[in-house]
C-alpha cells in the first residue's frame, strides 16, 4: 500500500538539486481547495438554515398574530398583513366567498388614494373569479398571461407575479388568500407557496374560533334585547319606547343600515310604521304604507320571514322602501300567542356587502317571537287593566247611586218635612237653599257617574230637580 507522506517528509527526501516543476500541484495545495470548496458549501447551508430560521420565525410570527385576535374583522385583517409580509409581496388580499361570490375583500398594500382611484372592489371575475368557483392553488409569474386573466380596471396598479391559496373551514371553502407582485424576485417561489399554505392552515382554525366567539356575542346580545324588550313592555312602558330599542339592537346586531317596526291599523290594508332607524327617512315614522307592497306587510301576509335582495325592484318592498340604496332585507311578523300579528320588524343592509347569514335568520326569527309573545301579554295586561278600571268605575258609580245618593235623597225629605211645618219665613227660605243645593248635589253625582261610563238614568230615576220633591 502507498504510503501518503507529509509536505515537511517530502521537503526531507526530495533530491539535492531537483527543483519542481511549474504547474505541479502539491498535496497541501488540493487539500486547501478541498477545504476552500467546503467552507463555501458550509456557509451556503448556513445561509439556507438562517434563511429557513427566519422564515419559521416569520412564520411564527404570522400565527401568534393571527391566534391574538378575538373577532372575524381583526382576524381578516391579521392574516392578510401577515401573508404580505411572510413571503415579502407587495400586495395581499383575502376574499370572502359566500353563495359562490366574493361576499367580501380585505386587501392591504395600497394607499387610500390609490384605493378611491380604482372606486370598487373586485366582484369576482377574471382569475379571482376562477379560484372562487375552483378553489385550489395557483402560482403564477405573470398574471397576463393566464387564460382567466381579464385585466385591471383603470388606476388600478400593475401586478405581475401572483400567488392564491384557498382558506378551508371545516371542509368548506372560507375563501382565497390573494398575494401579488412578490419583490425583488420574479415570481413567488415552492417555499412561499408553502408557508402561505401554512398560515391558511392556520388562518382556517382563527376565522372558525373567532366566528365562534363572535356567534356567542351576538347571541348573548339577542338574549338581553328579549329581556329587556319583555320586562320593559310587561312593567307597562309606552310600547313605542320598546319597539325603539328592538330596532336600534336589531340594526345593531345585524349590521344593518336601516331597521324599522310596522304595526296594525284599524284598516287591514294598511299598517303604520311605528319606529324607524338608520338610512330610512324620518317622515316615514308614523306614516301609514299599504300592506300588499311593503316588506312588513310581506311578512305579515306569508305568516313567516322573508327575505327581499333587493328592495327597490321587487314589489313586495317598493311602497315602504326609503329614498337611498339599500341592499338584502329581511322581515319577520311578530306573531302573538294566539297567532294574531302585532306587526313586523324589517332590517336592511347596505348594498355589496354580505347577506344575511343562518345565524342572523334564526336570531331574528328567535327574536321577533319573543317580542311578538312579549307585545301580546301586554296587550291582554293592558286590557285586563282596562276592564279592571272599568269595574271600579262601575263600582264607584253604584255606590254613588245607591248609598249617597239615596242618603241625599232622605235628607231632602226630612228638610222638606221640616220647612212644612215651619211657621217661620226666614227658616223656611233658608232650608229651601240648602234643598236646592242638595238637588244640585244629586245632578253633579249623577253626571260624574255617567261620565265614568255607566248607562244613562233611566226613566225610573226621578229628574234631577224633583230628586228632594221640592221642584214643580
Amino acid at each position: 500500500m502507498r504510503k501518503l507522506v507529509t509536505d515537511d517528509e517530502h521537503q526531507r527526501h526530495a533530491v539535492p538539486g531537483h527543483h519542481q516543476q511549474a504547474g505541479d500541484v502539491t498535496f497541501s495545495q488540493v487539500a486547501r481547495l478541498e477545504l476552500d470548496d467546503l467552507l463555501d458549501q458550509l456557509l451556503v447551508r448556513v445561509r439556507d438554515v438562517q434563511g429557513a430560521q427566519g422564515r419559521l420565525r416569520g412564520l411564527l410570527r404570522a400565527f401568534l398574530a393571527v391566534a391574538r385576535a378575538d373577532s372575524l374583522d381583526t382576524v381578516l385583517q391579521h392574516v392578510v398583513e401577515a401573508a404580505r409580509e411572510l413571503v415579502d409581496a407587495r400586495y395581499a388580499a383575502l376574499g370572502v366567498i359566500s353563495r359562490g361570490h366574493l361576499a367580501r375583500f380585505v386587501h392591504t398594500g395600497m394607499d387610500a388614494e390609490t384605493v378611491a382611484a380604482v372606486g370598487h372592489l373586485p366582484d369576482g371575475k377574471g382569475l379571482l373569479g376562477l379560484l372562487v368557483e375552483h378553489p385550489q392553488t395557483l402560482r403564477l409569474a405573470n398574471i397576463a398571461e393566464h387564460r382567466a386573466s381579464t385585466g385591471f380596471p383603470d388606476h388600478h396598479p400593475p401586478m405581475r407575479s401572483f400567488l392564491g391559496v384557498p382558506i378551508q373551514i371545516g371542509g368548506r371553502i372560507f375563501g382565497n388568500l390573494y398575494l401579488t407582485d412578490k419583490q425583488d424576485a420574479a415570481q413567488f417561489t415552492d417555499d412561499d407557496e408553502q408557508l402561505v399554505q401554512a398560515l391558511a392552515t392556520a388562518a382556517g382554525a382563527a376565522i372558525e374560533n373567532a366566528t365562534l366567539l363572535s356567534e356567542s356575542r351576538r347571541r348573548h346580545t339577542w338574549q338581553t334585547t328579549m329581556v329587556e324588550v319583555s320586562t320593559q313592555l310587561l312593567a307597562g312602558t309606552d310600547t313605542d319606547e320598546v319597539l325603539k330599542q328592538l330596532v336600534h339592537h336589531a340594526r345593531q346586531t345585524l349590521g344593518g343600515v336601516a331597521a324599522s317596526v310596522s304595526v296594525p291599523t284599524d284598516d287591514p290594508g294598511r299598517l303604520r310604521v311605528a319606529v324607524t332607524e338608520g338610512d330610512l327617512d324620518q317622515p316615514l315614522s308614523g306614516a301609514l304604507v299599504p300592506k300588499a307592497g311593503s316588506a312588513g306587510g310581506a311578512a305579515i301576509i306569508a305568516g313567516k320571514m322573508i327575505i327581499i335582495d333587493d328592495p327597490l325592484t321587487d314589489l313586495r318592498a317598493t311602497a315602504d322602501c326609503p329614498i337611498g340604496p339599500i341592499g338584502e332585507t329581511i322581515a319577520v311578523p311578530l306573531i302573538g300567542a294566539d297567532t294574531s300579528v302585532n306587526g313586523a320588524l324589517t332590517v336592511s343592509r347596505a348594498p355589496d356587502t354580505e347577506p344575511f347569514d343562518q345565524l342572523d335568520k334564526d336570531l331574528i326569527t328567535a327574536v321577533a317571537a319573543h317580542a311578538g309573545l312579549a307585545l301580546h301579554l301586554s296587550r291582554v295586561r293592558a286590557d285586563a287593566e282596562r276592564l279592571h278600571l272599568l269595574d271600579d268605575r262601575e263600582r264607584i258609580g253604584d255606590d254613588l247611586r245607591h248609598t249617597v245618593i239615596q242618603r241625599l235623597f232622605r235628607h231632602g225629605l226630612e228638610l222638606q218635612s221640616a220647612v212644612s211645618r215651619s211657621k217661620e219665613q226666614t227658616t223656611r227660605a233658608t232650608v229651601q237653599i240648602q234643598i236646592d243645593e242638595i238637588d244640585a248635589i244629586i245632578h253633579d253625582i249623577r253626571a260624574t257617574v255617567f261620565a265614568l261610563g255607566n248607562a244613562e238614568p233611566t226613566a225610573d230615576d226621578p229628574p234631577a230637580g224633583q230628586d228632594a220633591g221640592t221642584a214643580p
